[in-house]
């Protein structure tokens, strides 16, 4: 089963801090991308599908760090959003000299377990310096309890507190730059509205009367249910709206030939035809959510540029010279009547400069639509393909979970395990950096009771010996019909046995002999796995226990989802 890391209110700041910089990276790397390949492939210019799909490329990989992470997909680890690594509690107690009370010889674990015992508070090793000796009267020594060993204590993200304040002062900014992204669009609304306004709708009559249209065109009109108006207003002929869009014509557009108004009209139809305005609408959405992203902004021009210019090919596909030629002055004649080009947003034939139209003029040159060579298209799918692969196996890497860092048990933790293993040593972590992500004795779906614990990791992190002993399995598992994959057991004296299951590869043999903390293995998937991460077990025999019993302060190293579904199905 994975398991889902969601992230709490304090959180999410540092997530959506990082998810924008992984953006502008991206798009960053996009824009450079597609410049290079639009200087080796002049006709990419005109393939309208590039830009939309460089564009869900750049927002998934912003929705994609924003997404709940899974604790064991992706190939690095997850970031911690502590203030400061806890005390190492462990090694502190592990170095202690014995404290004699009352003459008795009696170390640490013991102390507190009478303590415990007898109602006395609660000793806190930790933050407060014990003395070495308490009294010299003689008395009858009492069993040694060995001390606990040491406990890895991975830093804590540095300059978490001012990550933690730029996270919040970027959200601040963020809402503002959404807010007046927001205003500007009600705003050219409110201009494309006014112009609705003052326009007149053209009756089919008025549309037959007009000139401007041939029966096929008028035809398609209908099909499409288009409403067409008329202004005053000296503009472009445009589409306006995104769902059911208006054919918006000025009124000067009658001072134009014939032929030439059928080119323009056929222009406008065929943005109709192939959807232009929904197009450029959801292009909108995208560069006004993510309007901190230079990238999306260039590419929302270069896919209304690039729709201009597949219409123009469309228009002119098969047509003889003459009509091209009426179709450039058509160009040229609107660019010397237009007084004032309108807000972006719509789909215009005309709103153009000096500049576009003659780019235009220069495309109206090919009698074939340019198109991309297999190679190169398939190039351009890999590069796309690739890059949101990246974002998608670097995802986790990104995330600030609200897990304790992996700071050493408290000492009540470390008392009540000492008190429960009698002469029992706790072990210490088979991992660096840890993270619990499913408990013991827990139901998972369809799967069989759980036996041990796993432990969240990437493929390839080192697995150490929790203490000494002697290998006695290494290598691919039988038991469970292989559902363990590669294992390494190793036999503790006089403690239970540990089984690290699911590695990628062993790095000991059978009869090796292992120190505490020495790598035997390394984080797999193999066998049954839903990806990479370590399956431990504790075994007495051949009867699985509890590793809890062995190993201490885990609850502070749990993903809130493994902590849940313990207290719902063991309520504890």
């Amino acid at each position: 089963m994975t398991d889902i890391i969601i992230l709490s209110g304090h959180a999410w700041p540092l997530r959506f801090l990082q998810a924008s910089v992984s953006c502008v990276l991206l798009g960053l790397i996009v824009w450079a991308a597609l410049r290079w390949a639009a200087r080796r492939w002049p006709m990419l210019a005109a393939q309208r599908a590039v830009w939309p799909a460089a564009q869900l490329t750049v927002a998934a990989a912003f929705a994609l760090t924003l997404a709940p992470q899974s604790a064991r997909f992706g190939m690095l680890p997850a970031l911690r959003g502590a203030a400061a690594p806890a005390m190492a509690m462990a090694t502190t107690t592990a170095t202690a000299e014995p404290i004699i009370i009352a003459g008795a010889d009696v170390r640490l674990g013991a102390a507190a377990a009478d303590m415990a015992s007898t109602g006395a508070a609660a000793l806190d090793i930790a933050a407060t310096p014990m003395p070495t000796t308490l009294s010299s009267s003689a008395a009858t020594p009492m069993p040694d309890v060995a001390h606990p060993a040491p406990q890895p204590t991975p830093p804590a993200v540095a300059g978490a507190a001012w990550m933690e304040s730029v996270a919040l002062c970027w959200m601040l900014a963020y809402g503002a730059g959404f807010g007046y992204a927001v205003l500007r669009l009600l705003r050219a609304r409110r201009l494309w509205r006014a112009l609705l306004v003052g326009a007149t709708e053209l009756s089919p009559a008025a549309l037959r009367e007009h000139g401007a249209f041939t029966p096929p065109q008028l035809a398609q009109i209908a099909a499409l249910k288009l409403a067409v108006l008329e202004t005053g207003a000296a503009i472009s002929p445009m589409l306006i709206g995104a769902w059911r869009p208006r054919l918006l014509l000025p009124r000067h557009l009658r001072d134009f030939s014939a032929a030439q108004q059928h080119l323009i009209i056929e222009h406008e139809l065929t943005h109709a035809r192939r959807r232009d305005p929904l197009h450029l609408a959801l292009s909108c959405a995208l560069r006004t959510v993510l309007w901190f992203n230079p990238a999306l902004r260039w590419l929302d021009r270069q896919l209304a540029w690039a729709q201009e210019l597949s219409c123009d090919q469309l228009v002119l596909a098969g047509r003889p010279q003459h009509q091209r030629q009426h179709y450039a002055a058509a160009l040229l004649r609107q660019l010397t009547t237009q007084s004032a080009a309108l807000p972006s947003g719509g789909v215009a034939f005309g709103t153009i400069d000096g500049g576009s139209v003659a780019a235009r003029v220069r495309q109206m040159r090919h009698r074939a639509i340019p198109s991309l060579n297999r190679v190169a298209a398939c190039a351009l799918a890999a590069a796309m393909a690739a890059l949101l692969a990246a974002a998608a196996l670097l995802q986790p890497a990104y995330a600030i979970t609200d897990a304790a860092p992996a700071a050493a048990p408290s000492a009540t933790d470390t008392n009540a395990n000492l008190t429960a293993n009698a002469a029992a040593e706790i072990w210490r972590y088979p991992l660096d950096q840890v993270r619990v992500t499913g408990f013991y004795a827990v139901q998972r779906r369809a799967l069989p009771i759980h036996h041990g614990i796993d432990f969240a990791a990437a493929q390839g992190t080192p697995v150490r010996a929790v203490a000494a002993g002697t290998v006695i399995a290494a290598g691919p598992f039988a038991e469970h019909q292989g559902r363990y994959g590669n294992v390494v057991m190793v036999e503790h004296r006089g403690q239970p046995r540990s089984l690290y299951a699911h590695l990628g590869s062993e790095a000991v043999k059978v009869g090796d002999t292992v120190s505490a903390g020495q790598v035997i293995g390394h984080v797999g998937a193999t066998g049954i796995a839903t990806g990479p991460h370590l399956h431990f077990e504790a075994r007495e025999g051949d009867q699985q226990i509890d590793p809890q019993r062995m190993l201490a302060g885990l609850d502070q190293l749990a993903t809130p989802h493994a902590l849940r579904v313990r207290r719902q199905q063991l309520g504890h």
